[in-house]
């Protein structure tokens, strides 16, 4: 490792805020500190506006990472004037293409100022999903010339919603991003193709590395009572209404209902940001007995829910050409258990399930959902339940420092 080298990791989410981007931050910061990097975090205050707090979520970060915090100016908006300020963040909505962007205006100066005072080599570290981030990164960059990596998610440029002028601005800030960034990162090889179709000329500087799981701190629950019980399925993580909803799979459990009826023999809880308002499509569709809505717990909660289920589903973002890999579907992967994914073919979670020897389904069709699901469930019943070798010799990839010893040789490069 190159001495007096320091990483700056510029992220808007970092713990205790709640939420998949928060989780990956802090699990990358362990890493890197663990193969004897020097960390310090540029993030925001504990004031959100649309993210819980989990202050369980500090537990175990190392003691010498360094975190520097400011404000992000929509929450300071909201908390100052609440009735004004959420009136001024709706009109900002019409010319922001991220109204987290109002964060540049405390973590920028913060950055210049944090770099000015230190006297060895560092590295800017900046990850999105809040686009904000990399942003923050280009500023810092730019002021200092100091090596930059940028981490994408999630695609920025074809987020819907956006107007003329937001994708025009959107455009201007990606094209400066890839321009000056010494490398960026993306998740899957088909995200790093859909965000370099507006910069195709930058593709000598992008590396795919994918997210990772951290081992259990102890042994998954074993998996016991095949047979004997309802078997427990979980879907961990948010719905985002108009892009990942759960209807395709309701409509494929009432179809299950009318063959074999399910009221004691599966017990579906989804768990996560706006579950709970599709309850109505659950009490029309009949489903009571069935699937239960649980929403936002705290990470470890979440965590417990999923050791304690037998069967674990994911659901795709359609429309996007398979283009995402969802932290929950990582996070699944150390529990050892059966995993069912709803997505599009040729997906990256497609590909990912079909890799680990797990199930998937056409999430454009209930009636393949319901097929896939009466498999699992009649495997269940007979008492044989489980996960193969092949799941285990590929899924263990995925562990951290397995998937980050990429990024570990990236940044030593950049030295």
């Amino acid at each position: 490792m190159p001495s007096n080298v320091r990483i700056l990791l510029v992220s808007h989410n970092f713990p205790p805020t709640l939420g998949p981007e928060s989780t990956l931050v802090r699990l990358n910061t362990i890493d890197l500190v663990s193969r004897g990097w020097e960390v310090s975090v540029l993030t925001t205050t504990t004031e959100h506006m649309h993210q819980s707090i989990d202050f369980g979520m500090l537990e175990g970060l190392p003691d010498e990472v360094e975190i520097i915090r400011t404000p992000s100016y929509d929450a300071v908006l909201v908390k100052k004037w609440r009735r004004l300020g959420r009136l001024i963040l709706m009109a900002m909505r019409k010319v922001l293409p991220e109204f987290f962007l109002l964060w540049l205006i405390s973590s920028v100066p913060a950055g210049k100022r944090w770099l000015r005072g230190q006297k060895g080599k560092v590295i800017i570290y900046s990850r999105a999903t809040k686009h904000v981030s990399n942003v923050a990164g280009w500023f810092l960059k730019r002021a200092t010339g100091m090596p930059w990596v940028a981490h994408f998610s999630d695609p920025w440029l074809t987020a819907p919603n956006h107007n003329r002028f937001q994708k025009w601005l959107v455009l201007q800030l990606e094209n400066r991003i890839f321009r000056d960034a010494d490398a960026v990162v993306t998740v899957s090889p088909k995200l790093a193709d859909h965000i370099l179709c507006a910069h195709s000329w930058a593709r000598h500087k992008v590396h795919v590395i994918p997210h990772g799981y951290a081992p259990l701190d102890k042994a998954p629950m074993p998996l016991t009572g095949a047979g004997t019980r309802p078997l427990q399925a979980l879907h961990a993580g948010s719905f985002t209404p108009t892009l990942r909803e759960p209807d395709s799979l309701f409509a494929a459990l009432v179809l299950l209902n009318q063959r074999m009826p399910l009221s004691g023999r599966l017990k579906l809880s989804c768990v996560g940001d706006d579950t709970t308002r599709y309850q109505g499509m659950v009490d029309k569709m009949g489903l009571n007995d069935i699937v239960s809505l649980v929403s936002s717990v705290p990470y470890q909660v979440c965590q417990d829910m999923i050791d304690r289920s037998d069967l674990l589903l994911v659901i795709d973002t359609p429309g996007y050409g398979g283009i995402f890999l969802p932290t929950k579907l990582i996070e699944y992967l150390p529990y050892a258990k059966p995993v069912m994914g709803l997505t599009e073919p040729e997906s990256t979670i497609h590909e990912l399930l079909r890799e680990c020897d797990l199930t998937f389904a056409d999430q454009a069709k209930p009636e393949g959902i319901a097929e896939a699901l009466e498999g699992l469930l009649k495997r269940w019943e007979a008492g044989s339940w489980g996960v193969s070798e092949k799941f285990h010799e590929h899924a263990a990839r995925y562990r951290i420092e397995r998937v980050n010893e990429a990024l570990d040789k990236l940044l030593i490069s950049l030295v």
